[in-house]
């Protein structure tokens, strides 16, 4: 789903709750009504502690959750402006310009959804799987990361819906099944599941090649892609991903327009991994 630039708004707001979680990983609830009200499932906000210009840059995060006028957003500090945004407490100022980006397809003619998780790619799927919850679907996430300490918290995915399972895998099975998130996708994947994953590219990647792999296709397969975005809508191009072009070819698509969900199979993988990673600093 896609959201126009027409209901972006720069909007001011304070922080209401901070909950921290183990690995440093932070969740951020901010009054920002208009984000709350407007803001689809995998679309994101460029967000900015307090009234300093310093870093210059707003940071692109994922709209984790919605409550009445509230929006939540799910980070770790890795650098000095996510520093700033971890140290939050409640009753501090926040910006936040959004909604921005295309979000997932939530509409689509499937019986089950199966949500795959890499670490802080936890971030978009509180959102989702409330919404295709409202629509009657079967929902599973797989959520995985290097160690116990840097999951997000099952429950956290749940939201009180006792219905929506959660399976956690760990590389050094301190919580969950020892391996990687990829491994348990094949034995869910059937004609009537739409997958929807969010985590590091290496991880998309690597989910792109199992799919390719199974036998039966799912009816929907999407990414939430990483990027380094300066502006967040179109401006800056700092975040141009390699895409599948015609005769195979890849062309370039703006992280922040066309994405940052895609359709798995409209990113020119091999490309992708040559590019240097992403970080949120």
């Amino acid at each position: 789903m896609s959201g126009s630039l027409r209901d972006v708004r720069d909007e001011r707001g304070e922080v209401t709750a901070v909950d921290r979680f183990g690995g440093g990983m932070v969740e951020v609830s901010v009054r920002l009504p208009h984000l709350a009200a407007t803001a689809l499932p995998g679309q994101f906000a460029q967000i900015r502690s307090g009234d300093s210009f310093s870093p210059l840059l707003r940071r692109p995060f994922s709209v984790a959750w919605t409550d009445g006028d509230s929006a939540s957003f799910v980070l770790a500090p890795v650098g000095v402006g996510t520093r700033l945004l971890a140290a939050l407490r409640p009753g501090d100022p926040l910006t936040a310009l959004g909604p921005l980006g295309t979000g997932f397809t939530v509409g689509v003619r499937a019986q089950r959804s199966l949500c795959v998780s890499g670490g802080l790619g936890c971030a978009p799927f509180p959102l989702l799987v409330r919404a295709l919850r409202r629509q009657g679907r079967d929902v599973t996430v797989v959520s995985g990361a290097a160690r116990s300490t840097l999951l997000y918290p099952a429950e956290r995915f749940r939201r009180g819906d006792r219905e929506v399972r959660v399976i956690e895998l760990t590389v050094d099975g301190s919580a969950g099944t020892p391996g990687l998130v990829t491994a348990a996708v094949p034995e869910r994947i059937d004609a009537a599941t739409a997958v929807y994953a969010c985590g590091p590219n290496p991880m998309l990647a690597a989910l792109a090649r199992t799919l390719d792999g199974c036998a039966t296709l799912p009816p929907l397969a999407e990414v939430s892609l990483e990027a380094p975005m300066g502006c967040g809508y179109g401006t800056c191009l700092g975040c141009a991903l390699p895409v599948e072009g015609a005769g195979g070819v890849p062309a370039w698509a703006l992280c922040c327009r066309q994405g940052p969900v895609m359709q798995i199979g409209a990113v020119a993988w091999d490309e992708l991994m040559k590019l240097p990673p992403a970080h949120v600093a």
